[in-house]
């Protein structure tokens, strides 16, 4: 029987060329790796522009953690810049009260730096009255705001409570005092705290005459 061109001992075409040699293709690629000499201090501060002309591209399923440092120009070398605890820039300044301290002058001034905690001058101030009417809890100063950072408080009856800047209500009555309602308050104001209007005093508006005491933190700015 003629079978043409198919061979039945094999179930293959006779005329398929039988392979001489058996490959495994690479299921990766070899990185191709290039190496650049940095001579001086110039080419280090200009390491962008190398990476630019040297740049590789690494693709990977691998999740890594990587752990970095940051360098800063100085002088003829370099240091290592700190970071907080919470991961943001650590900037040191002089020992001063104010929450707000310049910067030294140069030719790329970055501009004021805010301190938070220590270098704030934290105040505080009584509160005691028992007639109903606005009390100057603390007085005004000057081109500042006061930011009160803490409250408490306590009624010895039923009254209602505005806080205020000068006379611009900054709450609406709070209620103390009365049937089911609190005989005082503990707050505190966290990273943002209750201010007034620059240069007016933080005041308290009671409307029954019952005594009011406790007192109040903050700081001016």
């Amino acid at each position: 029987m003629n079978y043409g061109n198919y061979e039945p001992g094999t179930l293959t075409s006779r005329r398929r060329p039988t392979p001489t040699e058996f490959v495994h293709l690479r299921s990766w690629i070899d990185v191709d790796e290039k190496s650049i000499d940095i001579t001086n201090i110039a080419n280090l501060k200009n390491i962008n522009l190398q990476l630019e002309q040297t740049s590789k591209l690494y693709a990977s399923n691998v999740i890594s953690r990587a752990i970095a440092q940051l360098m800063g120009s100085y002088g003829d070398g370099f240091v290592t810049l700190e970071a907080t605890e919470d991961g943001e820039l650590k900037v040191h300044l002089a020992a001063s009260t104010n929450a707000i301290g310049s910067l030294a002058a140069g030719s790329e001034l970055i501009g004021k730096v805010e301190v938070a905690g220590s270098s704030r001058t934290v105040l505080k101030a009584k509160i005691d009255f028992s007639t109903a009417a606005t009390h100057e809890i603390i007085a005004a100063v000057a081109g500042k705001k006061i930011k009160v950072c803490n409250l408490m408080l306590t009624v010895a009856g039923d009254t209602n409570l505005t806080l205020k800047s000068a006379t611009t209500a900054l709450s609406g009555a709070l209620d103390f005092g009365g049937t089911n309602e609190p005989r005082g308050m503990v707050h505190g104001f966290g990273d943002f705290p209750l201010e007034t209007a620059s240069g007016e005093a933080f005041q308290i508006t009671s409307s029954g005459a019952v005594q009011v005491s406790g007192y109040v933190t903050y700081f001016t700015e």
